[in-house]
C-alpha cells in the first residue's frame, strides 16, 4: 500500500507541473553508411538519445553498430547478418552553428581512445590517424564509435547534405579490422577523406520513439491513482 500511494503521490506531483516544464524526448536514430566493397553488406548504427527542448542538449545517445567485415551477407534482410557492436557512452556533443545541431558521438568504451595520433590527431576525430588504431603499432584498445547529427530546431527534420557529410564511423576491434587499419565511414567534404573502405554517410532517419505497450498500461493505471486520490481529497 506505501508503494502505490508513493506512486500516486509522484504522478500527482507530476500532474501539476506546467506543460512547459516537460521538454525531455525521446528519439530513435538510424544512420546508413554504404560500403562499396562489402556489398551487400552495409555498416548501420541503429539507436537511441533524449533531446532536452528547452536546453537543447542530447544525452544517453546508445546503440548498435554493424560490423561489414563480419557476416556472409545472408539472413531475413540480406547482408544484416553481421555482427554488432554495442556503444553506450556518449563522450561528445559538438554544436556547429553553420549546420544548426548538434554531432553527437558515442563510443564502445569508456574513452574515445579509437584512433592513431600519428600526425597530430587526437586519437577519434573522423578522418584523422590514417585510419590506423589508436597507438598503432602498439597494442589495439578496440574501441569504435558512431557519430550523428541532430537538428536542435527539430531533430526529426530531414539532414541536408552539408549536414549528412558530418556524419561518421570508426570500427577498430578486431572483426572490423584490416590488419592495423580500421574500418570506418567519412566524407571527403566533411572530413576530408573517404572511409577506408570507401565507406561513407548515404542516410540517417530520426523519429519520436514509440513507448512500449507495458509504458502505456503503467501511465493509464497512474492516472486512475491520481484521480483516486483527487477524489480522496475532494471527500475529506
Amino acid at each position: 500500500m506505501n508503494r502505490l500511494a508513493s506512486i500516486a503521490a509522484a504522478l500527482s506531483a507530476f500532474a501539476i507541473v506546467p506543460a512547459a516544464h516537460a521538454t525531455v524526448t525521446v528519439y530513435d536514430v538510424v544512420a546508413t553508411f554504404a560500403e562499396p566493397q562489402t556489398q551487400p553488406k552495409n555498416t548501420v548504427f541503429t539507436g537511441s538519445f533524449s533531446f532536452d527542448d528547452v536546453s537543447k542538449t542530447v544525452s544517453g545517445l546508445s546503440g548498435t553498430l554493424t560490423e561489414a567485415m563480419t557476416g556472409a551477407g545472408t539472413g531475413t534482410t540480406p547482408g544484416y547478418d553481421m555482427a554488432l557492436l554495442g556503444l553506450s557512452h556518449q563522450l561528445s556533443a559538438v554544436y556547429d552553428p553553420a549546420l544548426g545541431g548538434l554531432l553527437v558521438t558515442t563510443f564502445l568504451n569508456t574513452d574515445t581512445d579509437t584512433l592513431s595520433t600519428m600526425g597530430g590527431g587526437d586519437g577519434w576525430s573522423p578522418g584523422t590517424g590514417f585510419g590506423l588504431y589508436h597507438g598503432f603499432p602498439g597494442t589495439n584498445p578496440g574501441n569504435a564509435y558512431a557519430r550523428i547529427f541532430v537538428n536542435t530546431s527539430d531533430p526529426t527534420a530531414p539532414l541536408t547534405q552539408a549536414q549528412l557529410d558530418r556524419l561518421a564511423y570508426a570500427d577498430c576491434t578486431p572483426g572490423g579490422m584490416m590488419g592495423g587499419t580500421c574500418m570506418t565511414g567519412t566524407t571527403v567534404a566533411g572530413y576530408g577523406a573517404i572511409g577506408t573502405m570507401d565507406g561513407y554517410p548515404v542516410s540517417q532517419t530520426i523519429t519520436a520513439a514509440v513507448p512500449e505497450p507495458e509504458t502505456y498500461a503503467l501511465l493509464l493505471s497512474g492516472l486512475g491513482l491520481v484521480g483516486w486520490v483527487a477524489r480522496r481529497r475532494t471527500r475529506s
